[in-house]
């Protein structure tokens, strides 16, 4: 079932099932997306109202090839402001979403070029973020190379998680009794438990799984029984030296390209499952056909690309990630009250359990003060944080401190940099085992990670966590690049 790039032509549900095999012809970009409401399906009997790009979660693929030209208009349907930020892409800065909004009723045309192959995503940033990402408005956004053509297969399997009762009702919260947006059901493309498409794979072939962890808060671990992951590409981006391994984790955020060789046989079926199988990640792969002759990897590895003596550097700046308790004025529901103007940067609110507050609050009775979690950069909350001053082109060291390890919360920070994306330098000081380009790294508690980056495209970008949750709770700052 292949569509093409003129995705807006394909029905919903070709959408969808085409998630599972990305082995279409690209051609230039000219996409509609339609941002609304809908219901979707997770499992049959349960159903939930999502916000969506085209009507399905994910919304609709976005599949280029590198250099090509992408035209997107977004026409915003819903009753709420939106944006939409291409993550890991590199554009214009007048071409991001948080710089760019939808009103309800509007549209925005939006025209840059792929610049780089690789796997990245799509979604809103308009703050809260968690609210309206939790909703469902994320997709895929693949930049093919020619060896892509060559595998059996090219699969984007896009996680996610979801807090709903029986009935598909959003529960309000987190099922895992934390401060962050965890939720009780697991997807995959949307799906949950049987209701996932089998992978289908021959002996012999040669397949490639593109992971995207589109998931608020939730870090996700897969294995593949009986097969081993040869991981090629970290948030898009080609390693020197691929690597195997036997499992794989993702932060929120993250991206990771795989390969897996075919070793099973006719007949057998193995199971593709995350560390919580009983949430509904749980993917079949079939073996059916006869065996062929193994296919070869037609990945390259690149040449380093890696800046001359930044392990030596020293930082240009030290963020130091952290969180305290805030006093937070609620109504008799709980909500708070607590919003930011962000000088043309939407509005953003100050920690909250589950991140679903609205931008506007007209209730003012009965208010009474609430604790609640502030998370920040350098002791300071956005947008009081201080941002970091760069000239384009240069080449600037940034460490990322966690210093969360107060309390009974101690935790890891994912950090995403919009506009660009940097090379790991070192991991508490010791250069990783091989070299790697990322957008976002997680940066464990109580440790810390040396991060190096050159801004391509002038203005302002914003640095933050990718749990969402930290995120609209303060922990993010801006880079300013002139």
């Amino acid at each position: 079932m292949v569509c093409g790039i003129k995705w807006r032509s394909c029905l919903a549900a070709t959408a969808a099932a085409a998630l599972f095999a990305l082995n279409v012809t690209a051609q230039a970009a000219d996409i509609t997306l339609d941002i609304k409401e809908s219901v979707w399906e997770l499992k049959p009997g349960l159903s939930t109202t999502v916000w969506t790009y085209n009507g399905t979660v994910p919304g609709t693929p976005i599949v280029v090839h590198e250099g090509e030209r992408v035209v997107v208009d977004g026409i915003n349907h819903l009753p709420v402001t939106t944006n939409i930020h291409w993550h890991g892409l590199v554009v214009p800065n007048d071409q991001d979403g948080p710089s760019r909004v939808i009103a309800p009723g509007d549209s925005f045309h939006y025209e840059f070029t792929a610049k780089e192959a690789g796997t990245y995503w799509y979604h809103s940033h308009y703050r809260p973020v968690l609210t309206q990402v939790d909703m469902g408005l994320y997709a895929p956004f693949i930049v093919k190379t020619d060896a892509d053509d060559k595998y059996s297969g090219d699969h984007v399997l896009v996680l996610d998680d979801w807090y709903l009762d029986e009935n598909g009702n959003r529960l309000t919260g987190t099922s895992r009794g934390n401060m962050e947006r965890y939720g009780n059901i697991e997807t995959v493309n949307g799906k949950t438990g049987e209701a996932i498409a089998p992978l289908v794979f021959r002996a012999g072939e040669l397949h490639k799984l593109r992971f995207i962890n589109a998931s608020t808060a939730a870090y996700h671990t897969l294995q593949l029984d009986g097969h081993d992951f040869r991981v090629t590409h970290t948030d898009g981006h080609a390693l020197v030296e691929p690597y195997t391994t036997d499992k794989v984790t993702l932060a929120p955020g993250e991206r990771l390209d795989v390969e897996v060789a075919a070793n099973g046989k006719e007949g057998q079926v193995y199971h593709l499952t995350s560390d919580r199988p009983e949430l509904g990640i749980n993917i079949p792969v079939e073996y059916k056909g006869e065996a062929i002759v193994p296919v070869a990897s037609p990945f390259v590895p690149p040449a380093s690309k890696s800046f001359p003596a930044i392990l030596e550097k020293s930082p240009d700046y030290v963020l130091e990630l952290g969180s305290t308790m805030m006093n937070m004025m609620t109504n008799h529901n709980g909500q708070a009250n607590a919003m930011h103007d962000m000088a043309g940067m939407n509005h953003m609110s100050m920690g909250s359990s589950d991140g679903m507050m609205a931008n506007n609050m007209t209730d003012q009775t009965k208010m009474e003060p609430m604790p609640a979690m502030q998370w920040t950069i350098n002791g300071k909350a956005f947008p009081d944080t201080e941002p970091l001053h760069v000239k384009v082109g240069q080449v600037v060291k940034v460490r990322f401190w966690n210093k969360d390890t107060q309390g009974m919360h101690p935790m890891d920070h994912p950090i995403h940099l919009h506009g660009t994306y940097f090379q790991v330098v070192s991991l508490n000081g010791k250069a990783p085992e091989r070299e790697t380009w990322k957008d976002t790294i997680n940066v464990p508690a109580g440790e810390y990670v040396d991060v190096a980056f050159k801004m391509e495209e002038p203005g302002t970008w914003m640095l933050h966590c990718h749990i969402l949750d930290h995120e609209d709770g303060g922990m993010m700052t801006m880079v300013e690049a002139e």
